[in-house]
């Protein structure tokens, strides 16, 4: 009886991460616009470009990311830093939960941390580990 009980209980659980997941793919589908990016460097400063640019589409179907953004940024007032993400049919897998994407490019493989996804908005992170930085990028659907 016991045994029935928890193989029910964890199917249920296992439906209940496959549903969060899919939705969490229909959210993230589509061309996305950046609107904003903020770098944190390994000592602790952030630095910001209100101004990026470029876009990124997300393929839920295919569960592949491409697209590029190219920010910069001044380094305490004096260096400008050019900057960018770019990713060319990078294929990605999603955790249970939804809120983080692995995805696989031919030099690296990133640990995307989704932060928020609607309709309209997408904020996700990573650590670049080349770096030392962690990249944050807002972007709205076009």
């Amino acid at each position: 009886m016991k045994t029935k009980l928890i193989i029910g209980f964890s199917t249920l659980l296992l439906l209940a991460a496959c549903n969060k997941q899919k939705a969490q793919l229909k959210r993230i589908d589509g061309t996305w616009k950046v609107e904003l990016a903020r770098v944190l460097d390994g000592e602790g400063f952030t630095f910001y470009d209100s101004l990026p640019i470029g876009e990124i589409y997300i393929s839920a179907d295919l569960k592949t990311i491409s697209g590029r953004i190219d920010f910069d940024y001044l380094h305490f007032g004096t260096n400008q830093v050019i900057d960018s993400f770019v990713t060319t049919q990078a294929p990605f897998t999603m955790n249970e939960k939804g809120d983080h994407l692995l995805v696989v490019r031919e030099t690296d493989t990133l640990d995307i941390r989704i932060l928020l996804s609607s309709k309209k908005n997408l904020e996700f992170e990573y650590y670049d580990n080349q770096q030392y930085r962690l990249r944050r990028f807002a972007l709205r659907k076009n």
